[in-house]
C-alpha cells in the first residue's frame, strides 16, 4: 500500500460524493486536513476484521470487496464498492470501534482515508450537520436492507438476472445493453449467495434461453425487457410452489 492520488480525482470525489454534501465549506476543509491518499494493488488489504477502526475511507478509483472469512477459511463477499463509495463510516458510531469485516482491493485502487476523531468532532459541534448525515446514512441503510431482503427471498436465477439488469449499460442500439463484470465470477457469485458452479450453470441457462450472451468478462443483454419478463415468470412460479 502506497500514498498516491491525483488532485483532479480527489476533487471530483468531494464534488460528487453525497457523504460530504452534509458538510459546510469550513467543516469540509477541516476534514480534508486529516486526509491520507492511499494506493492499493490488486489483493492488497485495506483493513482486517477486528483491527482498530480509526479511519473511514472513500474510493476514488477501482473496486474494493468487503467480506467475512469463515472458520474453514471460506470467503463470503458482503459488498463490492466502487468510486464514490464510502467504507467503514458507520463503525465510528459504534461502541466497539473495530472493523467488523475484511476489505481488500479487487483491482488497483486509489482510496482516501479520513480520521474518525476529527469527523466526530465536526458532527458534535453542529446538530444540523448531524441530521443531514443521519439522513444520508438512512438512505444507505434502506438500500442495504433491500439488498438483504432480495438475497433472502429471491431465487438464485432471479438474483442473478436482477444483478445483470442493475449493472447494465446501454448505448448499444436496439434495446441491447452490456454488463462488464467488475470482479471475478467467483466473487460475484459470493456476493449473490450463489455457489460458483451454480453461477456458471445459471449463466449457461440464461444464454441457452437467448436472454444473454457471455463474452469473457462481458455479458450482452439483447433485450432487457425479455430478461425482466424472465424474472416475473420465475417469481410467479415460486409463488405457485
Amino acid at each position: 500500500m502506497s500514498l498516491t492520488c491525483s488532485r483532479d480525482l480527489t476533487g471530483k470525489i468531494f464534488r460528487d460524493t453525497a457523504l460530504f454534501g452534509a458538510l459546510s465549506e469550513p467543516q469540509l476543509a477541516r476534514v480534508q486536513r486529516t486526509m491520507r491518499s492511499l494506493h492499493l494493488e490488486e489483493n492488497d488489504h485495506l483493513f482486517d476484521a477486528q483491527e482498530v477502526a480509526d479511519r473511514f475511507f472513500v474510493i476514488v478509483r477501482g473496486r474494493v470487496k468487503l467480506f467475512h472469512v469463515s472458520v474453514n477459511g471460506a470467503e463470503k463477499v458482503v459488498r463490492i464498492q466502487g468510486p464514490g463509495d464510502s467504507i467503514a463510516m458507520p463503525v465510528m458510531f459504534m461502541e466497539q470501534q473495530n472493523y467488523p469485516i475484511f476489505a481488500s482491493a479487487l483491482t488497483p485502487c486509489d482510496v482516501l482515508a479520513f480520521d474518525n476523531k476529527t469527523f466526530l468532532a465536526v458532527l458534535r459541534e453542529s446538530p444540523e450537520t448531524c441530521f443531514r448525515m443521519m439522513a444520508e446514512m438512512s438512505k444507505r441503510l434502506y438500500v442495504q436492507l433491500s439488498e438483504i431482503r432480495n438475497l433472502s427471498m429471491q431465487t438464485a436465477p432471479v438474483r442473478l438476472a436482477r444483478y445483470l439488469l442493475t449493472n447494465k449499460s446501454g448505448g448499444l442500439g436496439a434495446g441491447t445493453s452490456m454488463v462488464r463484470l467488475d470482479a471475478s465470477k467467483r466473487v460475484i457469485a459470493s456476493r449473490l449467495s450463489i455457489q460458483p458452479e451454480t453461477f456458471s450453470r445459471l449463466l449457461g441457462r440464461l444464454a441457452g434461453l437467448g436472454l444473454i450472451e457471455v463474452k469473457g468478462r462481458s455479458i450482452l443483454i439483447p433485450d432487457a425487457e425479455a430478461l425482466e419478463k424472465f424474472i416475473d415468470e420465475e417469481q410467479q412460479g415460486q409463488e405457485r410452489v
